[in-house]
């Protein structure tokens, strides 16, 4: 078994649940299966927020990428994933 390279592979062995994990823009766009550029406008028009940020670096919840993914996929509207994450305990 390799040997994680940074605090965040070390937080994604520890828990594995995609509402605890943290994804940068680049890894955002990786797991959605779209460019970074796409990433960026959705956090644009509101369907992405970041719940955090890493000196310049925009930090999502993966859970938060998968619905945004899902969502423009089927064609559905959905408004910022703020509101989720406040109603689900997590302060911005």
């Amino acid at each position: 078994m390799a040997l994680p390279h940074s605090r965040r592979d070390i937080a994604a062995l520890q828990t594995g649940a995609p509402s605890h994990r943290l994804l940068t823009t680049r890894e955002a766009a990786r797991v959605a299966g779209v460019k970074i550029s796409t990433i960026r406008q959705w956090q644009r028009r509101g369907y992405l927020t970041p719940i955090a940020r890493y000196r310049t670096t925009n930090l999502y919840r993966e859970d938060h990428v998968l619905r945004a993914e899902r969502a423009r996929r089927t064609g559905k509207t959905q408004t910022s994933t703020a509101s989720s994450a406040t109603s689900a305990g997590f302060e911005q």
